[in-house]
């Protein structure tokens, strides 16, 4: 990347929460971790609503980059969420059904990054270019969950770690939900990333929100966690030195199905993490508009 690249101050990203209910889009019954149809139906209704609501926002923010919880899009809906994306011209981060090995009972949990070939010509694309990510650790349940099935499944993990380069809008890391907690790979990502996006299917929201703090100020970056609606407890949270900026975004409640778009910083944190951050002046003491980064960033 060029040093002399001029960063946007900010860069717009729109979170959706979908409902999608796992105990019916992957039943115990199935002989296989494929949605179900009636829930791809379900899915499928709620992802068309939020992309025509970051369509029509009437002057409102409109997001260059979108993101979804994991396993919310069905593998058959695809092409069709391809021309969505391209429409509205977004990147879109977003977790993918199951993808499924039939001949050795093998299964993957993977993202897909849809990137629109117009992207940076501001007009609409007939076609975009998909990247392919993958999860890494399974949470014990879901292995359990797996191999309970008849036939019993046995899950793959990626053991890549993937950082994406949207230029002025800054750099990307991607987790998906369980491996938010691998702290190796928070350490790849350490001063390397401006915006880390985390796919989650996850009920443990408390930890999830502490570790979105955390990592802010000690990755360095903007953290995004984009949760299943079924348990809630998306949030966006930034390096900000006040308290009370940090968190960007934060939703609370079970089974609710919502869209948001925050404003990430990226040229804030970039002159942060180089020493030139700017200050702002209260009547005790000047202070910092970001934390200072930790030791090992610069």
């Amino acid at each position: 990347m060029s040093s002399d690249l001029k960063y946007e101050e900010f860069l717009p990203v729109g979170i959706i929460q979908t409902t999608l209910k796992a105990e019916f889009a992957w039943p115990k019954k199935s002989d296989a971790p494929k949605m179900t149809s009636s829930q791809d139906a379900h899915a499928w209704q709620e992802i068309c609503k939020a992309m025509r609501a970051f369509k029509d926002r009437d002057g409102g923010l409109s997001p260059k980059v979108v993101v979804l919880p994991e396993l919310s899009l069905p593998r058959t809906r695809l092409d069709d969420f391809e021309k969505l994306v391209g429409g509205l011209n977004v990147i879109a981060f977003v977790g993918v059904d199951y993808r499924l090995d039939r001949v050795h009972n093998r299964v993957y949990n993977d993202g897909m990054v849809f990137i629109p070939n117009n992207f940076w010509e501001s007009r609409p694309s007939r076609y975009c270019t998909r990247v392919v990510f993958g999860k890494t650790h399974a949470a014990p349940k879901e292995k359990k969950k797996l191999k309970d099935l008849i036939p019993s499944w046995t899950y793959c993990g990626d053991d890549k770690v993937y950082i994406f380069d949207l230029e002025q809008y800054g750099r990307m890391g991607v987790s998906i939900c369980y491996d938010f907690m691998d702290l190796e790979r928070a350490l790849m990502y350490r001063g390397k990333v401006h915006h880390l996006f985390v796919l989650a299917y996850n009920r443990d929201l408390g930890m999830f929100r502490s570790l979105a703090d955390s990592l802010s100020r000690t990755v360095y970056c903007n953290v995004v966690v984009c949760n299943t609606g079924i348990y809630g407890g998306s949030v966006a949270v930034a390096p900000y030195h006040e308290a009370f900026k940090r968190t960007l975004y934060s939703h609370d409640g079970k089974e609710l199905f919502t869209t948001q778009v925050v404003n990430l910083p990226v040229r804030g944190v970039e002159e942060a993490r180089n020493g030139k951050g700017e200050t702002i002046i209260h009547i005790e003491r000047p202070a910092n508009v970001f934390k200072d980064p930790p030791p090992g960033v610069f």
